[in-house]
């Protein structure tokens, strides 16, 4: 008999036992559950023995199989911590970066992406809120305002221009799209964003006092989404629905934008941090627009 069982049956045997289920152990070791199973299989029929036993709709360990487990875990931890050693796992930057949930979703994630892609080694934690947290320690954070915060290192991420979209099933072509129009249409408001509606309604000649029909969301996602589905008209920052106008699940009844100029979303680091490792390279990948420039929050 050979004195060790298959490598490749004995990672997965380790894997379900400690995760509680064949899909876990699969999406952790990125092969399918049914590679997962032929590999259980071979180390039963290394043993001459089942390590497994089916348990209403899952498995659970026999008492060889539950013997076993315990004996070799610790060596396989070993093993995971000592290539995690060799491969410098252990000293990967790590960059904690905070940013608005719709902002995260819409722009932000693809890039983080296509970043982890170029720069595997680096470990980029994100988290999101609604709304700006007053006091969060990140080593990066994205905000909303002018770009002067006092102790930070400040970098415009995109171009703040605010539309009116909505979903083409609201327009009826025997009907002009002008400000009587506008008066029929529900307005979908955001609670963080309340002033929006105003701004786009001056700019472009309009009563803002006279839109009646509203309905308000608590996020931008929620109201874009409800804009998609045909439930009224939102203003909209442009960047964030680029997606939606390019393929005309939203589209901009009127030619009317209005620039917020600086007013956008900023890249914000602490100026005590901006040489970390990591972060000067997510800097990089997320540089300012053309004819935008980065100022220094030390203004």
């Amino acid at each position: 008999m050979r004195s060790l069982p298959p490598l490749n049956a004995l990672i997965a045997f380790e894997a379900v036992a400690r995760t509680g289920s064949v899909a876990s152990a699969a999406e952790e070791l990125f092969v399918t559950s049914g590679a997962i199973s032929r590999q259980l299989k071979a180390l039963d029929e290394f043993f001459e023995t089942s390590l497994f036993e089916k348990h209403g709709r899952g498995l659970a360990l026999t008492p060889s199989g539950a013997t076993y487990f315990q004996r070799i875990s610790a060596h396989v931890e070993g093993i995971r911590q000592a290539t995690r050693s060799m491969q410098g796992d252990e000293l990967r930057p790590v960059v904690r970066l905070h940013s608005y949930t719709t902002f995260a979703t819409r722009w932000l994630i693809p890039r983080l992406s296509r970043f982890q892609v170029t720069h595997p080694r680096i470990d980029v934690r994100l988290t999101t809120s609604s709304e700006w947290i007053d006091g969060i320690d990140c080593d990066a954070t994205i905000r909303l305002g002018e770009g002067h915060w006092p102790g930070y290192e400040t970098m415009p991420l995109v171009a703040n221009v605010l539309v009116a979209v909505c979903s083409p099933k609201l327009i009826q072509k025997s009907r002009p799209i002008d400000e009587v129009w506008l008066h029929g249409q529900t307005l979908l408001e955001v609670t963080a964003r309340p002033d929006d509606w105003t701004t786009w309604c001056l700019s472009a000649g309009f009563d803002p006092g006279a839109m009646e029909r509203k309905r308000t969301f608590e996020s931008s996602t929620l109201a874009y989404e409800a804009a998609q589905q045909g439930l009224g008209i939102v203003v909209a920052q442009e960047i964030l629905v680029a997606d939606e106008l390019a393929t005309e699940r939203l589209i901009a009844p009127f030619d009317v934008r209005v620039d917020q100029g600086t007013e956008t979303y900023y890249l914000v680091v602490p100026t005590g941090r901006r040489h970390r490792a990591g972060v000067r390279e997510l800097r990089d990948a997320l540089s300012a627009p053309q004819g935008i420039q980065a100022t220094s929050g030390a203004r």
